[in-house]
């Protein structure tokens, strides 16, 4: 049914990667502050005095989270198959996972273009995709704890 807490954590997962879209991924800016490196789910950008110099499509980031909350759209709407729900969650898990590696790919991309002492800033695009990886875990763990007492329940008869 759809008003099970599972419901709840795949929408919160699935507003989390829409989230993800309007969101900086990560920045590194030079120690004299002229140059910068700005990565969201767009474009890893160089900005020279507010000017962008250099850019990169990042729109594999965006396939990522946009596939991923589609996915969580259509398990939150097959809740009549528990089985099916499960594997989409599992195949949910890989491209959110896609997505994270994807990230740290583009970031130490964006650190070869800009040398500079210190370290690039995750933002909090590196954190909706942790957030919806564990919320996605948790609704699985409850979808097959449903399917388990289903099939208990069918035990019994």
């Amino acid at each position: 049914m759809i008003q099970r807490i599972q419901t709840i954590f795949l929408g919160i997962m699935v507003l989390a990667l829409i989230s993800f879209i309007f969101v900086p991924i990560w920045s590194k800016t030079n120690t004299d502050g002229t140059t910068s490196l700005i990565l969201d789910a767009f474009s890893l950008s160089k900005v020279e005095n507010g000017v962008i110099v250099q850019s990169v499509s990042t729109v594999l980031l965006l396939a990522l989270a946009i596939g991923a909350a589609g996915l969580g759209i259509y398990s939150i709407f097959s809740f009549q198959n528990r089985m099916r729900q499960m594997l989409i969650g599992m195949i949910n898990s890989v491209l959110i996972a896609a997505l994270l590696g994807a990230i740290i790919y583009y970031s130490f991309q964006g650190d070869k273009w800009l040398v500079a002492t210190q370290k690039g800033n995750y933002g909090l695009g590196l954190l909706i995709p942790a957030l919806a990886l564990i919320l996605n875990t948790v609704a699985n763990k409850f979808i097959r704890k449903d399917e388990e007492a289903v099939q208990s329940s069918n035990r019994m008869r």
